[in-house]
């Protein structure tokens, strides 16, 4: 009898190590719907073809903080120890103090190690990191439904099993939310978080009543360790892992929690490092950024005396704009339009608690939670989904801490995996009902199922695809996006110096289209300071269109302002003297043109006033005194000539200007001796 038992034991124990999982009597499917290498090649296939178009792409907007402008990336290797020893944007903003603009510090060095053996091996070529972004992607994909598989195996329902997983995993893999994670190189944190996550909660699921091991929960620990090293986010795990447990693996409560041991061991390590080298308990506290760019609830007080001043919003006002923000996710989950990559302030209005939008985003979520809640301890499957949901947006909504913007699409990343997983339980549940709640056992009685899930894919990925490709560049990410939001500053800002930079482009330089784009970074940087009249980053781009303009008073006066807001602003102080300097090289142009037209005319009195103005201006400027020379001579004063002529030789530094002096100094004499 115990020898039976160990071999049924020994057979659920190999179930999900078979290709073909068994079927349960009565139940036939057809080989590809439980063919796990062909469900996992259609997953890998489809990540990776929905963004085959970034291979081609150029670097895009935080790819500057973690590669291509970060010292210690671009050190190669040697820069491995730095990056670990520092704040992640070190690297980046390398002045002391400016790697914390962020409230907390940022300690999230396993990317930017891969970036830097990257950058070993590929230089500057952005094509391989796209590729890596993609390739990691597919992966993540393909373990979620891995995983979704292992918590589902519990269930006596083959079809709930697969397809929920499977359609899970490929909601997952086409929604358009997700572009800004894959299409941006910077944001394989959000992928390597999840994939060491799910790596890790796998090997939890393994050693449930398989191969119950030590190592497992070794592994699992070690996993997620690598999870928060690729960024904090991965915390969230913690209490998925237990919920997880409780809903799928039917534990008591204190049982899944002591399944999270390994995850707790591996926070607590990651915590101790990053705080030792973000001295977060030995450095004094910053105050909090008072830079509207870095803490999205300051406001400006009204102005009674024409002062402008940031304030704090009032606690109204911040948690209602919360509350906006956070139904704007579900929104976008829900219907992916309009995406952007910039929600910075003003593109997120400051709210009141009177705003119907506010109201109906509080009472969604007051319903959800209270679903979640109860749902869980049913161990109901939605419920399971509302509280992936809920755990994972909870630690970005700027509800426990300021992450310093009101929202941004990658916040969405880990979240999404709750919405995706709801989505294919009510699919699933939508095409039994329609086939009067017989289980799904033929391919036909998936066709109700079959048809949303075509539709669905096809529009999904088809914006995905068209989204992908607005990340090619800075200009086609910035000239797409700005009109969705006109309100942001930063944006704003980002087409201001994104129009004033490829204006003096090889090819655009000197041509109408220069004129245009010029005129484009006026209109963008105005409007960049109207919304945030403190704001230094557009005065400065203000400053550099107006010189390209040769509008040097108007440059002059926003380098000043820049300098106004951060006095040791390096770029203003250059920007300053070229401009001056620029100004009266063409005053002094204007001048001479002035004195060469008066000549032309026969007006040598003007003309060797002009000239004569110059030189003083200029006195070591040999060709001004030459051409006074040789207005003096047409004058019909060859003497007064002859001494400005000879002065000229005596300073002339030009050997261009040698043979016209001696030219001149000849001519001159000759006409002094031919009056004697």
């Amino acid at each position: 009898m115990a020898k039976k038992k160990k071999q049924n034991q020994s057979k659920a124990k190999n179930i999900v190590e078979k290709n073909i999982s068994p079927q349960p009597k009565g139940e036939q499917f057809p080989p590809y719907f439980t063919n796990h290498k062909l469900l996992y090649l259609k997953l890998f296939l489809i990540s990776v073809l929905l963004y085959i178009v970034t291979v081609g792409h150029d670097f895009t907007q935080d790819d500057a903080i973690v590669l291509t402008a970060n010292d210690y990336t671009k050190e190669g290797i040697k820069g491995i120890p730095k990056i670990l020893k520092y704040d992640t944007f070190k690297g980046f903003f390398k002045v002391e103090g400016k790697d914390n603009l962020v409230e907390g510090g940022r300690y999230r060095p396993l990317t930017l190690i891969m970036f830097a053996i990257g950058y070993e091996l590929w230089g500057d070529n952005p094509m391989p990191y796209h590729l890596m972004s993609i390739l990691w992607y597919g992966l993540t994909v393909v373990l979620l439904f891995i995983v979704f598989l292992k918590l589902l195996q519990s269930r006596n329902n083959t079809g709930y099993m697969y397809f929920v997983a499977f359609v899970t995993a490929l909601l997952f893999a086409i929604h358009p939310i997700h572009t800004e994670v894959v299409a941006n190189i910077k944001g394989r944190d959000e992928i390597l978080t999840l994939f060491f996550s799910l790596a890790a909660m796998w090997f939890s699921l393994r050693n449930e009543g398989e191969e119950e091991s030590i190592s497992n929960e070794l592994l699992a620990g070690i996993l997620f360790f690598l999870a928060l090293m690729a960024k904090e986010m991965a915390v969230v795990f913690i209490p998925i892992v237990a919920i997880s447990f409780f809903v799928f693996k039917r534990k008591t409560i204190a049982e899944s929690l002591s399944k999270t041991v390994p995850y707790i061991i591996s926070f607590a390590a990651f915590f101790a490092i990053r705080s030792y080298v973000l001295e977060t308990f030995t450095k004094e506290k910053a105050p909090p950024p008072t830079e509207l760019m870095n803490n999205a609830f300051l406001k400006y007080a009204d102005r009674t005396d024409n002062v402008l001043q940031i304030v704090d919003m009032e606690t109204g006002e911040k948690f209602a704009t919360i509350f906006y923000t956070l139904g704007l996710y579900i929104k976008l989950l829900i219907f992916p339009h309009p995406l952007t990559h910039d929600y910075y302030p003003r593109a997120i209005p400051i709210m009141q608690f009177s705003d119907p939008q506010v109201g109906l985003s509080i009472l969604i979520y007051i319903a959800l939670i209270g679903f979640g809640i109860w749902g869980v301890l049913k161990r109901n499957h939605i419920a399971y989904g509302v509280a992936f949901f809920l755990t994972s947006l909870f630690l970005v909504s700027n509800i426990p801490l300021s992450i310093g913007v009101n929202m941004a699409e990658r916040f969405a990343f880990i979240p999404s995996i709750g919405f995706c997983f709801i989505a294919a339980v009510l699919l699933y549940q939508l095409c039994k009902k329609m086939n009067n709640g017989k289980k799904i056992t033929e391919y036909i009685q998936f066709q109700p199922a079959m048809v949303i899930l075509i539709i669905v894919f096809a529009a999904a990925s088809y914006k995905t695809i068209t989204r992908a490709m607005v990340w090619k560049d800075n200009y086609t990410l910035f000239t797409t996006d700005w009109s969705k939001y006109p309100n942001s500053a930063k944006m704003r800002n980002s087409m201001g110096g994104i129009n004033s930079d490829n204006s003096q482009l090889e090819g655009t330089k000197g041509t109408p289209r220069e004129i245009e784009m010029l005129n484009k970074s006026l209109e963008h940087s105005t409007a960049a300071i109207q919304i945030h009249p403190l704001y230094k980053g557009p005065y400065l781009i203000r400053g550099n269109t107006h010189f390209y303009l040769k509008q040097y008073d108007k440059a002059i006066a926003d380098y000043q302002m820049v300098l106004k807001l951060d006095p040791d602003n390096v770029d203003a102080v250059n920007n300053l003297k070229i401009v001056q300097e620029a100004q009266k090289n063409d005053g002094y142009l204007q001048i001479e043109q002035e004195a060469i037209s008066a000549s032309q005319k026969g007006d040598h009195d003007t003309a060797i006033a002009k000239f004569s103005q110059l030189t003083q201006m200029l006195p070591t400027e040999a060709k001004y005194k030459f051409f006074l020379a040789m207005a003096y001579l047409e004058k019909g004063d060859p003497q007064t000539a002859l001494i400005h002529a000879e002065q000229a030789k005596a300073i002339n530094k030009d050997p261009n200007n040698t043979a016209r002096i001696e030219d001149g100094i000849t001519r001159i004499k000759s006409v002094i001796q031919g009056g004697q």
